[in-house]
């Protein structure tokens, strides 16, 4: 972990954020540590002392719990204006997932104890917390709809949507994840990944490389998904 200088990356934040992720944000620009995490790099992991409220300031983190096989399995994706590690903090109880940098990453740490704090003395703050958490639920709920109710093809286009960027009508995405990990967070096997992206360029309607997908006509490729 290195505290290296960069760029400041607030600009992201502004364009994709809604009135209680930018009072988050400022929150955090202006009480948080900053922090660089290098590709692979735990943040934190089961069972230790959760001392930090964390807000993603740049980069992509996953926060994931271990499997049997001794394979984490990714349940949750936390991007650029996002807090991630308040629960266990609120609730007063250790880790209970671990998370993982799957890019470099630049991270805003708080002390749990200053958080508190300031959720008791900033009404503002607070309300912007409890929104953005009832967001993220509804945002799960439909999420878990799609994993009971829609094929194979539609939740893998959705998540490659949801993680993509747009560019005019296309859809730009690096793939962080392997095609194993994909398929822990959509719900089928690591085979059937491979096999619809490889219909899916074969058919013209993507670009795919290895670690790049690039969605020609955004618009028709969802609505036949």
């Amino acid at each position: 972990m290195s505290n290296e200088q960069s760029p400041s990356p607030t600009d992201p934040i502004k364009e994709k954020g809604n009135h209680e992720q930018l009072i988050l944000a400022e929150l955090f620009e202006e009480y948080g540590v900053s922090q660089h995490y290098k590709k692979n790099e735990i943040i934190f992991r089961e069972d230790e002392e959760s001392q930090y409220i964390y807000f993603v300031r740049s980069g992509l983190v996953k926060i994931s719990q271990s499997a049997q096989e001794g394979h984490g399995i990714t349940l949750f994706l936390r991007s650029t204006g996002e807090v991630f590690g308040a629960a266990e903090v609120l609730t007063g109880q250790h880790r209970q997932r671990f998370a993982r940098c799957i890019l470099n990453s630049e991270v805003l740490l708080l002390p749990a104890d200053h958080f508190r704090s300031l959720l008791q003395s900033r009404p503002d703050v607070l309300y912007a917390l409890t929104v953005s958490n009832a967001r993220r639920l509804l945002s799960t709920q439909r999420y878990v709809e799609t994993l009971v109710s829609r094929p194979v093809a539609w939740r893998l286009a959705y998540f490659l949507n949801q993680i993509g960027e747009w560019k005019h009508n296309e859809i730009h995405v690096r793939l962080p994840l392997s095609h194993e990990e994909m398929s822990y967070i959509i719900g089928c096997s690591r085979q059937t990944i491979t096999e619809t992206l490889n219909k899916w360029k074969e058919q013209n309607l993507i670009q795919y490389e290895k670690k790049r997908v690039i969605i020609y006509d955004c618009e028709n490729f969802m609505s036949k998904h």
